[in-house]
């Protein structure tokens, strides 16, 4: 029986390789956007269009599988679902399925990433959570004051996201602890996955978390928060097989709906939702 080695990498080769990732979906975001949306606009010729799809979409998938070989191995479970995924398809569904994939990749390896900082012991660092490298409360608010500063200055919205699961008490009974802790570490890679490189993902105790979403507006909430639901699904699908973990989120936007902080947050209190 022939053993494959996985790839021994260090926590800055796992955020290097996030990075990468990241670049990459938004990438294919742009492509979706430049060649299967259709405009008002004059249209290119549909072969020509085709072959320019087919030349970005090829670069691309090169890029992917590479870095995923680099990362988890050219034999793991990630290179081979990517293999198998007909991405170089470039049709529509083959790219929101991508993408998905990308996700999914993102999330292994911040769940990774977690794990081998804990293993290591890095010690404390003030306004970050231990167990999730995420930002506390505290910092939260002080970034919230500089984003209320740069709205009033320039008139650009931004979106308070939060999200919680409900009867967190009640699971913490049922389960055993390890579990807990890691449908926490679960979640706070579901938030990281689920946002974009410049929001400010936060956690504000036991399974409450908050996200600072900028330039954003409520469409721009409602599109997180349904790719944080489909992400979250996968993992709990993967953590706790058959079992339904409901989650609830409320937002509030600046300046539509608060014009300051407290506002804010009381807001979006009146108004949470199942996820």
């Amino acid at each position: 029986m022939t053993v494959y080695n996985t790839p021994q990498l260090s926590v800055g080769d796992i955020a290097e390789a996030i990075g990468t990732l990241r670049q990459l979906s938004h990438q294919i975001e742009g492509v979706r956007q430049d060649f299967l949306t259709e405009g008002d606009g004059p249209q290119l010729p549909a072969e020509v269009t085709q072959l320019h799809l087919r030349r970005e979409m090829t670069a691309l998938e090169r890029q992917i599988r590479e870095t995923l070989i680099h990362t988890f191995g050219e034999h793991s479970r990630q290179a081979r679902q990517f293999r198998e995924s007909g991405f170089a398809a470039a049709t529509a569904g083959r790219l929101k399925e991508g993408l998905v994939h990308l996700d999914g990749f993102i999330f292994d390896l911040e769940q990774t990433r977690l794990h081998l900082l804990e293993a290591n012991g890095s010690p404390p660092v003030p306004g970050i959570d231990p167990m999730t490298d995420l930002y506390t409360e505290p910092m939260l608010r002080r970034y919230l004051e500089h984003e209320v500063a740069w709205s009033q200055r320039h008139g650009d919205p931004f979106g308070l996201l939060f999200v919680r699961l409900p009867h967190w008490s009640v699971f913490k009974e049922r389960y055993a602890p390890s579990i807990a802790k890691e449908l926490v570490i679960s979640m706070a890679c579901i938030l990281k996955t689920s946002l974009r490189g410049y929001d400010f993902p936060s956690r504000l105790k036991d399974m409450e978390f908050a996200a600072v979403l900028r330039g954003t507006n409520g469409l721009g909430v409602n599109v997180v928060t349904q790719r944080m639901k489909g992400n979250c699904d996968a993992a709990i699908k993967h953590l706790l097989p058959g079992v339904v973990v409901p989650l609830e989120y409320c937002s509030a936007i600046y300046p539509y709906d608060a014009e300051s902080i407290e506002t804010l947050f009381s807001y979006a209190a009146d108004h949470w939702a199942r996820l």
